[in-house]
């Protein structure tokens, strides 16, 4: 069987994510705390009168043209509906994006820690995989090697160093690998509740090879409803929204969407809470002799060195206190790592309680 099946599918791996609540949930008597995810602390504005009055439609398909949903992306982040391409998350809008630029032999351009999506879904098209330094969170690459690639993956701020680069810096990326013909994708899912004024989405409607994605996701913390959107020039909008797969966001979904997407005071509170917490959490973190690292997002990654107990110990010392974290082993890091979301005070104190009890500190 496995013969005849395409030979880069029959070799995937898993690719592990955090967030497995559910999982947890159902090992325990109790609900864990997720610090593994990074889901806006704040939880999601109120969707339950949405939700219910869209039940009355369930028994109808989708308009997979999800036209209200592309106005109020195009309106939330400042271009036309024509540049908009909805996405089942902003892993649907990945998917699409290797599948549309990557075949076999390709050249796929990866910073090095990232998001694995990027790599694994390269590899499903069986691209070959450039992994790229990062200096100072800015990926250091030739202009012979982005002669020949076909794409660049760039998630800014980067997950999980928590980097965030300057609009000038993506800008001039994004140009470069214009000139070099290469296709560049900017995943933006964390920069709503980061620094949005640094976002190049407007550079994305000017560019021929630039694409632009957002996640719902993160910024309005939905997981579970599965929202993302991509933003690029008319014609390659186009070409995604002609490609990919039919009715893939739910009625439900699609409803809740322009709604979410007009709630920028919520947002506005978001990115003032995480400033607050991410710096108490830091401070925190450094009192019981951890070296967290400088953050600009909703998530910290945690050098665990000082200590000198390993990645995978710890979060399953963790795990046993009800306490969810990430290990980063999955980015390609060693044991030295793990990332904690940033998450309101309550919470925040229940985090480094455990680490006290994990870690075996005194007071």
């Amino acid at each position: 069987m496995l013969n005849n099946i395409r030979i880069s599918f029959a070799r995937a791996r898993e690719c592990y994510h955090g967030g497995r609540f559910r999982e947890a949930s159902q090992k325990r008597k109790d609900y864990p705390l997720d610090f593994s995810a990074n889901i806006n602390p704040l939880g999601a504005p109120p969707l339950k009168d949405i939700v219910i009055r869209e039940l009355d439609d369930i028994g109808y398909y989708p308009d997979n043209r999800y036209i209200e949903f592309k106005q109020a992306a195009a309106q939330f982040v400042g271009v036309g509906p024509e540049n908009i391409v909805p996405g089942n998350g902003s892993s649907e809008i990945i998917r699409l994006f290797a599948e549309m630029t990557l075949e076999k032999g390709d050249l796929a351009l990866i910073p090095q820690p990232t998001f694995g999506e990027y790599e694994n879904q390269s590899r499903l098209f069986e691209a070959k995989i450039c992994k790229v330094k990062l200096h100072n969170g800015l990926p250091i690459v030739s202009d012979h090697e982005l002669d020949n690639a076909k794409a660049f993956f760039l998630c800014n701020p980067n997950n999980p160093t928590g980097y965030l680069l300057s609009k000038e810096d993506v800008t001039e990326l994004a140009k470069r690998c214009e000139q070099c013909e290469t296709f560049l994708l900017v995943d933006e899912a964390f920069i709503e509740l980061s620094d949005h004024e640094q976002s190049v989405v407007l550079l994305a409607v000017e560019l021929d090879y630039l694409i632009i994605m957002r996640s719902l996701t993160k910024s309005f913390g939905v997981p579970g409803l599965r929202l993302g959107f991509g933003v690029t020039n008319w014609k390659l909008a186009e070409i995604m929204n002609k490609s990919r797969i039919p009715w893939s966001i739910s009625s439900l979904s699609a409803a809740a969407a322009p709604y979410l997407l007009s709630q920028t005071d919520f947002l506005d509170r978001s990115r003032e809470l995480i400033r607050k917490e991410s710096i108490w959490l830091t401070e925190s973190l450094r009192r019981l002799e951890l070296k967290p690292l400088p953050t600009k997002v909703n998530f910290i990654l945690v050098d665990l060195e000082p200590l000198g107990i390993a990645s995978d110990e710890l979060t399953e010392n963790m795990s046993r206190l009800g306490v969810l974290v990430r290990d980063c082993q999955s980015f390609d890091l060693d044991k030295r790592y793990i990332r904690v979301a940033v998450r309101n005070r309550e919470e925040n104190l229940m985090l480094i309680a455990a680490l006290k009890s994990a870690l075996k500190c005194k007071g």
